[in-house]
């Protein structure tokens, strides 16, 4: 029996694969995950530091019921990359037949892993977000960017305030948005960036106070979604509601990790869950005037749907893709 695997790259990702495809796919999945039809481990990571090797990658399987979708994605951040021109951040994604686990397709995870990762505050705003208006964006790096793309997409923005360390980085984070809408501002200072702001997101490798709760209005929506601490705790503390995308690794990773370790934060504390919204078994925002803290953690089964998705419409167009026969 023929077990033909297709190898398929970053360009032809992008080829088959839209902005707006992403938001719907990132929405739909969360959706199918709070009815209960996807499986998904939390995700396991190996870290090589004690070894020699400066980098780490976790391990994010997934089975999408309703795609019929099966596969994992191996996404780690690469120290030697730097020096090599690539990007920290390296992502691949398996796609295999969910009754036999032939492998269908070996798939660059890159553009996939950007998207997507910029899709999820761009539909967590949309549940969340009292108002639109005035959105700070602290770290203009690429993440940054695909976050402001999807919300351009969904969210009406007058004023997009942008907060980095360089102001260089700034200049061309701005010049990527030739024909934007809204008006961007460049902030001296995160707090001058976050007072007043309907909607704080934070996309940085930082593990600092980058927001602090005297800078938020009451009715703002702040959204965290770096590895490790970007706010200071009282951000989370003092929030009328907090809100998550997955319950079981927001205790381990990311923004609340150390208040959880400190006994500070359960999974009772997790006030939202957004799938759980989206599949209308739970309410999002109930107050307009209620802030709203929101740890963004990624989750694997977002991944390996777009996959799903890339391998079904190359498989449509009859386009003759690079495939292996896995049984020779």
């Amino acid at each position: 029996m023929e077990q033909k695997a297709y190898i398929i790259g970053d360009e032809t990702v992008k080829k088959y694969l839209r902005v707006e495809d992403v938001i719907q796919c990132v929405e739909d999945t969360w959706r199918w995950y709070g009815e209960g039809k996807v499986v998904m481990p939390n995700k396991i990571t190996t870290d090589m530091e004690k070894l020699g090797i400066h980098g780490w990658f976790n391990s994010m399987p997934a089975y999408i019921g309703p795609m019929d979708v099966a596969g994992i994605k191996v996404v780690g951040g690469y120290d030697a990359n730097r020096e090599l021109g690539m990007p920290y951040i390296k992502a691949n994604i398996l796609v295999t037949d969910s009754r036999t686990g032939v492998l269908k397709a070996l798939m660059n995870g890159d553009y996939i892993n950007d998207l997507r990762t910029g899709a999820q505050p761009a539909v967590m705003a949309k549940v969340l977000a009292a108002k639109t208006d005035i959105v700070t964006i602290i770290g203009t790096g690429l993440q940054g960017y695909t976050s402001l793309l999807c919300m351009s997409k969904v969210l009406d923005m007058k004023e997009v305030r942008l907060c980095d360390i360089s102001e260089a980085a700034m200049d061309r984070f701005i010049a990527r948005f030739p024909d934007a809408p809204f008006r961007f501002v460049k902030c001296k200072s995160n707090e001058e960036g976050c007072r007043g702001a309907d909607i704080v997101i934070t996309v940085t490798n930082a593990n600092a106070n980058l927001v602090e709760e005297p800078w938020l209005k009451k009715d703002s929506l702040v959204m965290t979604m770096g590895s490790f601490r970007e706010t200071s705790f009282d951000v989370v503390r003092k929030a009328d509601k907090i809100a998550v995308d997955q319950v079981g690794q927001s205790l381990h990773r990311g923004n609340v990790k150390e208040l959880a370790e400190m006994g500070e934060i359960t999974a009772d504390s997790f006030d939202i869950i957004v799938p759980d919204v989206l599949a209308g078994k739970a309410k999002g925002r109930t107050n307009p005037e209620d802030r709203i803290y929101a740890q963004i953690i990624g989750t694997g089964m977002l991944d390996v749907a777009c996959a799903g998705l890339v391998l079904k419409r190359i498989e449509e167009s009859g386009e003759q893709i690079f495939s292996y026969d896995m049984s020779k």
